[in-house]
């Protein structure tokens, strides 16, 4: 059995090394880069913030500070979930930042070249422009 094991393990990773060959040969996400922020929230009126993209992966931060919520304001790392031309879909990973933070989608759809437009998981309308 640790003979089978031994021989799978040169499998596993040319495996392992042709789908990161096939993911960085995808190219890099057309989103890439900073972008302001704009949320309009039925609680607290606009919210103003920014995320920044970098490939599968950045930063999602509200300048927002809400005595009541211990989450706002705290910069958060963002998942790429899909990166077409036409959306933009990430999940902002707040409970890596703080326990008991949760985490939640967002979905844009591209407008033009430097406007995306979409919500919240919440139903909460966002809106980034590229800066």
């Amino acid at each position: 059995m640790r003979r089978f094991v031994r021989s799978m393990i040169p499998a596993g990773l040319a495996l392992f090394g042709a789908c990161c060959t096939v993911a960085f040969a995808q190219g890099a996400n057309p989103y890439n880069g900073t972008w302001a922020l704009q949320l309009e929230t039925p609680q607290r009126g606009a919210v103003q913030g920014s995320v920044e993209v970098k490939d599968e992966g950045g930063a999602y931060k509200t300048v927002s500070h809400d005595r009541r919520d211990a989450c706002a304001g705290r910069e958060a790392p963002i998942v790429v979930r899909a990166a077409t031309p036409e959306q933009l879909t990430f999940r902002v990973m707040r409970s890596t930042v703080l326990a008991g933070c949760p985490d939640f989608q967002v979905q844009m759809k591209r407008v033009d070249d430097t406007r995306l437009e979409g919500a919240l998981g919440n139903g909460w309308k966002a809106q980034m422009t590229r800066q």
